[in-house]
């Protein structure tokens, strides 16, 4: 196997667990996993699950950047556009009240938000 991006086969965890946030990362579970974690990679996305809010969302490839810097701050508050084919959408989180709400957005709305994060996220590439 060639030298991949190490999210490239990792997926990200968001724990809410009533009082307290927690990000990590995770080793996919089996090999149908693995295929899908690598398709969303080479599309430049990555596969968030979000735990104790029955919840999960696909993402930019580095959303978490962008979540660790929005929700470490004074009013840690994340918005983030879930690039789920079946169900886009714009995706809010609140870490001092534990909170996470997927509203939906029209095929144009989905677009234009797409770009501008696009545009702020591509600003995390290391």
């Amino acid at each position: 196997m060639h030298n991949m991006d190490e999210l490239a086969i990792k997926q990200i965890i968001l724990y809410l667990n009533g009082k307290s946030l927690e990000l990590k990362t995770a080793v996919p579970d089996n090999d149908d996993e693995l295929s899908e974690l690598k398709e969303l990679y080479k599309k430049g996305l990555v596969k968030v699950r979000v735990i104790d809010a029955s919840a999960g969302f696909i993402a930019h490839k580095n959303i978490l950047q962008k979540l660790i810097d929005d929700l470490s701050g004074q009013h840690p508050f994340s918005e983030i556009i879930d690039r789920h084919i079946k169900s886009p959408g714009l995706l809010q989180i609140c870490a001092s009240n534990v909170w996470l709400r997927n509203t939906a957005l029209s095929p144009e709305q989905f677009e234009k938000k797409v770009c501008q994060e696009n545009l702020l996220l591509d600003s995390y590439k290391s």
